[in-house]
């Protein structure tokens, strides 16, 4: 059916909401990084130690995944989205008053809490508007976070060189609230009808569908692996490692997140020529490479280009893998699929972490981003066995990758 042309406008309207959303969420969850070199000396911090703030964030996200579903379903999506904006540019403030490793513990572990909410709702909202054009929708919706990624960077260390590394935190929250207000504002009070308003159609569930979702939340998790550790260390290993300087640092860190905007974009496009199942093996491997290349190279103008390389690859299959469980789903069921995928990639983002830093501490930058980089490498070949295992005798719509 032809949409009418308000309706496509506040499809649209939506779609920027939500890009806006990941921004925020990233301009607050993304300070942490550029400053380690500073606030890591300040408070006496390990490397495993930033690794365990960084899990706490991550086991926030993971545990509100499920309830931020029941949560829309009960208040709707504009409250809860503007609940959790609310909530994590409270959770970023918070970090001005912190004084030690068991505060930033804690508030970290809020501040993802918050966020996670964002991820499964407004997917689920973009994919019933946006509909057979929901890979597009998505690819940009999905270029937020590297946004946030770009600005955040240089943005935090140039606060912090100014200011210090806790006005970084407190002004950095502001358009979290500013975007809460105006999400209020514009977004209409609704809630994402299913075809049995409470429940999935008998016969229905996840365990029919989990061919199709386990090769994709074992992307996601190899996904997490390479992000969550690098989004983390990569400032701090630009300082220890190459040897710039941290107001360089905070800056050439960023050009990894910048090139990932146009790696989310054109996600979309790519995937509807190759195959999702070729592009999202291709940027696995491509990403393990890059990483290794980054302590296996020397250091120079190289590292620069490396980063962007990086950039353009890993973010480039986020968005395929969230498209392919939206678009092999039941709408009934897409909410919960999202969730289950993301939320097996988080618990691994979580782990590595912590696992990675502690690795750094050990043994240096070289022997954890080159383990990194091989994990990657050999979760292609699992990945590709289970797909294959997935390949029904007769294929249907539902049953495959795209």
């Amino acid at each position: 059916m032809t949409e009418s042309a308000e309706s496509s406008r506040y499809n649209y309207t939506v779609l920027v909401v939500c890009w806006l959303g990941w921004i925020a969420i990233y301009l607050g969850r993304s300070i942490l990084a550029p400053i380690l070199p500073l606030l890591s000396s300040e408070l006496g911090l390990s490397y495993a130690q930033v690794g365990l703030i960084e899990s706490a964030y991550l086991v926030g996200y993971i545990v509100v995944k499920i309830p931020a579903g029941l949560v829309a379903r009960r208040i709707g999506i504009k409250r809860t989205l503007v609940l959790s904006m609310v909530g994590y540019g409270a959770s970023t403030a918070l970090n001005f008053r912190a004084t030690g490793f068991a505060h930033l513990l804690i508030f970290r572990f809020l501040l993802g809490l918050f966020q996670g909410v964002h991820l499964p709702i407004a997917n689920t909202l973009l994919s019933e508007r946006f509909g057979v054009r929901q890979g597009r929708a998505i690819g940009f919706h999905e270029s937020g976070p590297n946004v946030g990624n770009t600005l955040a960077f240089p943005l935090a260390v140039t606060i912090t060189s100014a200011l210090g590394w806790r006005w970084a935190f407190l002004i950095l929250s502001l358009p979290a609230f500013l975007l809460a207000g105006a999400a209020t504002l514009i977004l209409r009070d609704e809630k994402v009808e299913v075809e049995t308003r409470d429940s999935p159609r008998e016969g229905v569930s996840l365990r029919g569908f989990s061919r199709v979702l386990v090769p994709l939340a074992l992307a996601h998790a190899t996904y997490n692996l390479c992000l969550r550790t690098l989004l983390i260390f990569i400032p701090s290993y630009l300082v220890d490692f190459r040897g710039i300087s941290f107001s360089a640092a905070g800056f050439v860190a960023s050009v990894m997140p910048a090139a990932g905007i146009v790696a989310k974009v054109s996600s979309g496009f790519i995937a509807e020529r190759v195959g999702g199942r070729a592009s999202i093996v291709g940027a696995i491997s491509l990403s393990g490479a890059f990483i290794l290349s980054l302590v296996w190279l020397p250091s120079g103008a190289y590292t620069v280009v490396n980063l962007v390389a990086l950039g353009l690859v890993l973010y480039a299959y986020s968005p395929v893998i969230y498209a392919s469980v939206t678009s092999s789903l039941p709408q009934e069921l897409k909410s919960m699929g999202l969730g289950a995928v993301t939320m097996v990639g988080n618990i691994v983002g979580a782990l590595s972490t912590f696992i990675i830093g502690a690795l750094i501490d050990v043994y240096g930058y070289r022997m954890a981003l080159s383990t990194i980089g091989v994990t990657s490498i050999l979760a292609i070949f699992l990945i590709l066995s289970l797909i294959h295992k997935s390949e029904p005798t007769r294929p249907t719509a539902t049953s495959r990758m795209p």
